[in-house]
């Protein structure tokens, strides 16, 4: 028995709903009532290998389906009209409905491989979630990683090795004021001050690699404070002109926040001194009564952001998207404003309230200049 033309337009809407559907619970939802339209069906039973040990179970009779998940593969119900998926692999699941309908059993033919495709989208789709969550928190487990080991390099290098030399330049300065006092002892006076100098400079790399690595200031005086002192290192190094302010009372944050604004701060800066070539560069931090922003802006060559990603719209900066992922993991948004000649703007927001619940909810934007 052929279909009609109803039923055929029925089918088809069926397979336009399923290929959009949201779950399986939707493609279970949209075959029952796609087949009670057809007859007089009162229940159905889906099975599908949920992996290569596992089915699921789907019952539907009324509202919504229910779902039970087996280590045993379920036989087909008795006195039934069971449909395979395929018939050369049973356990590649099936639907059955009860009774022995002709009508409904060859809509349900006509059905079954538009409900395995289906079925097999949403388990594509759910496998594909689970390694972009699983992507995500390897990177965020790895960023956090990363700023504790900064921190405790930080922490030994500011602690011990250099208060190891702050020692060893004093002790060359006693050595030297003896020195000085005993007569014919000049070159070695001379030899001792060059090598306590050599110590001076070697104790000042120490502190801004410390520095560089992890900011006491960003603990004890805050974010604007660690962005000022950031600043002041770089028009010591570069004959860029810099400005850096603040907008609203500064207030604590959250070590996470406070660090990881720190951190997008310091790659948009090593990015501009790197590939910009600008002569202006203005950092502003702004505190509001919901959020915390910092925008770095230049006025170098700019760039065509469009290169910054691929086909797929995945990373092809490591810098930017470390950026956008240590906001996204704050439940914080980046936007960047760029054109050719047109220099460049990296901002980026953090609610205080931030925490991974709110994870990927703001939108990262990357555009062309405003």
């Amino acid at each position: 028995m052929g279909l009609s033309e109803a039923e055929a337009r029925l089918i088809a809407a069926f397979a336009r709903s399923a290929a959009t559907a949201s779950s399986m619970e939707s493609v279970v939802s949209e075959l029952f009532r796609t087949l009670r339209m057809m007859g007089t069906v009162e229940s159905i039973e889906l099975v599908y290998p949920f992996d290569y040990a596992r089915w699921d179970t789907w019952r539907m009779s009324g509202e919504s389906p229910s779902m039970t998940r087996t280590d045993e593969w379920p036989t087909p119900p008795k006195n039934a009209m069971t449909t395979f998926f395929d018939p050369d692999n049973r356990q590649a699941g099936y639907v059955s409905l009860p009774g022995n309908a002709s009508k409904t059993g060859y809509a349900l033919e006509t059905l079954a491989p538009i409900v395995w495709t289906a079925m097999s989208l949403q388990t594509a789709l759910a496998r594909v979630q689970k390694a972009s969550r699983s992507e995500t928190e390897m990177v965020r487990t790895t960023l956090r990683a990363r700023d504790e080991e900064r921190q405790r390099i930080a922490r030994e290098l500011h602690d011990d090795l250099g208060q190891s030399m702050a020692s060893l330049k004093l002790s060359l300065k006693w050595a030297e004021d003896i020195a000085r006092k005993q007569k014919g002892m000049e070159p070695v006076v001379d030899e001792l001050s060059e090598s306590r100098d050599a110590v001076g400079v070697m104790l000042g790399k120490i502190r801004d690699l410390s520095h560089t690595l992890y900011p006491k200031i960003l603990d004890t005086l805050g974010l604007f404070a660690a962005v000022k002192e950031m600043t002041l290192q770089v028009s010591r190094h570069s004959s860029i002109q810099v400005t850096c302010t603040c907008k609203g009372k500064p207030r604590a944050l959250d070590m996470e926040i406070g660090v990881a604004l720190y951190r997008c701060c310091q790659e948009s800066i090593s990015n501009v001194l790197r590939h910009s070539g600008a002569s202006r560069l203005a950092i502003q931090v702004r505190y509001s009564g919901k959020d915390v922003s910092l925008a770095v802006e230049d006025d170098g060559r700019g760039f065509d952001p469009r290169p910054l990603y691929d086909s797929g719209g995945k990373r092809m900066s490591s810098g930017f998207w470390t950026i956008r992922q240590r906001m996204a993991d704050l439940g914080g948004s980046f936007r960047l404003s760029t054109a050719e000649g047109m220099g460049t703007v990296v901002e980026m927001t953090v609610p205080y309230s931030s925490n991974h619940k709110n994870a990927n909810k703001r939108k990262n934007k990357t555009a062309h200049r405003r």
